[in-house]
């Protein structure tokens, strides 16, 4: 059904889907496909695209993408974020990353804005700031976290029963941190940081705290609870057996998937090396739900086997999720790096 393209998007009668620098929509009632626009690159690039494996090497799909209002997105892609307006067919950039930045991991639609934060390597110890876009088009900035103090942000939160947001940062230490902030970002409070057990991506609020899963390279991950009652110090709720980067949540179901990555290294011989980091457990991803009214009810649904090609060149073995809005059980994932399912999307029956 959309075996050539890559969902980025599901609502409950519409899809956003990308292929080669275009956007398309389907319609699910007629089954229709229509192209929104294109992102205009280099012919080279544009080739590339269309092999698989420089595809992944190039990183030549979008990341992250986000529902503004009815029939307009974000979405990050090559360093920039775009605004794509599938009534007009119109795409138009919104914001380049500060040079060094890569896209954000994750957008957040919060209290009628869309908020993200800056990722990237940061050798420099800059300042790391949050933005929201506004929805007359224009950002600001609502906070900066001073230089030196994080390295980058993984995701942000919104507790809409609470009306407050929860911060996870990384990577290593001091830079490894879960923060909250109120509604209006008047304080942003240190809730954990300065450690593994505090590295998380992913992330759902739960009664006045959240569930979450670290993104360790070199320890052991876990998904734990962290809620007040116990002075927010984490519960571990189950051992898994990779670090955790991508999560999506269903009707009834949190759900996370892990990765497969090597040891943290920068030199040139890292680029080529298929070892295992050392809170990398196996070769293997695996699918993971939690059911939400029974935290013990935790599952390992899909396994799948990490391809031969080196993980810091052509991209870490792992599962995404494209965003959606609606309220169901269905399941849809996109593997990457992966033996026979590497770039195709699959439906997950739960």
């Amino acid at each position: 059904m959309f075996s050539s393209y890559k969902i980025i998007f599901l609502e409950q009668d519409k899809v956003l889907l990308y292929k080669n620098f275009s956007f398309y929509v389907k319609y699910c009632d007629n089954g229709d496909i229509r192209r929104v626009g294109r992102i205009h690159c280099g012919l080279i690039k544009k080739l590339l695209s269309k092999i698989r494996l420089t595809n992944r090497l190039l990183r030549l799909e979008p990341r992250s993408t986000c529902k503004v209002a009815d029939d307009i997105f974000v979405c990050c892609f090559l360093h920039k974020i775009w605004r794509i307006d599938i009534i007009q067919n119109q795409i138009m950039l919104l914001q380049e990353n500060r040079n060094g930045w890569s896209e954000p991991l994750n957008f957040l639609n919060a209290e009628a804005n869309i908020f993200w934060g800056e990722y990237g390597a940061n050798h420099c110890h800059e300042k790391v700031n949050i933005y929201r876009l506004l929805q007359d088009g224009h950002s600001d900035i609502v906070f900066s976290f001073p230089c030196d103090s994080i390295r980058h942000i993984h995701n942000i939160i919104y507790d809409y029963n609470n009306e407050q947001f929860w911060i996870l940062t990384g990577d290593n230490e001091k830079q490894a941190g879960i923060y909250r902030a109120d509604k209006n970002w008047t304080q942003v409070i240190p809730i954990k940081i300065g450690g593994q057990k505090y590295r998380a991506v992913v992330a759902f609020p739960y009664e006045d705290g959240i569930i979450y899963a670290t993104d360790s390279v070199e320890t052991e991950n876990h998904i734990y609870r962290l809620t007040p009652q116990n002075g927010y110090d984490p519960i571990p709720l189950i051992s898994i057996n990779g670090s955790c980067i991508y999560g999506t949540e269903t009707k009834d179901y949190y759900v996370f998937s892990t990765t497969v990555e090597p040891p943290e290294g920068r030199g040139y011989t890292d680029l080529f090396s298929k070892k295992l980091g050392n809170g990398i457990k196996s070769n293997e991803v695996h699918l993971i739900t939690m059911r939400k009214t029974d935290l013990t009810d935790i599952r390992i649904i899909r396994k799948y086997e990490k391809d031969c090609w080196p993980m810091k060149l052509f991209q870490y073995g792992a599962i995404t999720f494209p965003q959606k809005t609606g309220d169901s059980n269905e399941l849809w994932i996109y593997p990457i790096a992966y033996k026979k399912v590497d770039g195709k999307n699959i439906k997950v029956e739960l």
